[in-house]
C-alpha cells in the first residue's frame, strides 16, 4: 500500500504486539475465543498493511472466524500424570 504513512504502520505493528499472546500468558488465554480471534485479527491487518500479503490475510481472517463461531477449540495441555 503506497498511500501508508510510517504512523499508520507502527500504530498497526502496536496493536498486533499488544494482542499477541506471549509464552507467559499462553495457558491463560489459548483456549479463549476473543483474544485468540483478536490476535489473528491483528496479525492479518499486519499481513495487510505491511507485507501487502493477501493470501496470508485471508488465511488469518478465516481462522479468526473460526475461533469466534467456536469451530476451533483448544484442548488442554496433557497433565504430567498423563498416559501421552
Amino acid at each position: 500500500m503506497d498511500n501508508l504513512d510510517e504512523d499508520t504502520i507502527q500504530l498497526a505493528q502496536k496493536l498486533n504486539n499488544k494482542l499477541k499472546i506471549d509464552h507467559l500468558d499462553w495457558h491463560k488465554l489459548k483456549g479463549k475465543k476473543l483474544n485468540r480471534s483478536a490476535e489473528l485479527i491483528s496479525a492479518a491487518l499486519c499481513q495487510l498493511l505491511i507485507s501487502e500479503n493477501e493470501k496470508d490475510t485471508i488465511k488469518y481472517l478465516e481462522e479468526s472466524l473460526k475461533w469466534l463461531k467456536g469451530i476451533n477449540v483448544d484442548s488442554p495441555c496433557p497433565s504430567k500424570h498423563s498416559s501421552f
